[in-house]
């Protein structure tokens, strides 16, 4: 892709596509490990982890 051809609001298109896809990218990175804190916690706070689902 050559950035240079691209008219002003093509380019800011493409920035936001860009700027959403790292933002997915790092969502992705970070949930795991924020479901598995929460889930300690509810279980240290009493919380029965069999009711605890993925779906």
């Amino acid at each position: 892709m050559d950035l240079h051809t691209l008219t002003d609001d093509e380019l800011s298109d493409h920035l936001n596509a860009v700027l959403a896809e790292q933002e997915r990218r790092q969502r992705l990175a970070t949930i795991p490990t924020t479901i598995s804190a929460l889930a300690a916690q509810y279980v240290a706070g009493g919380g029965n982890p069999d009711d605890l689902s993925l779906e």
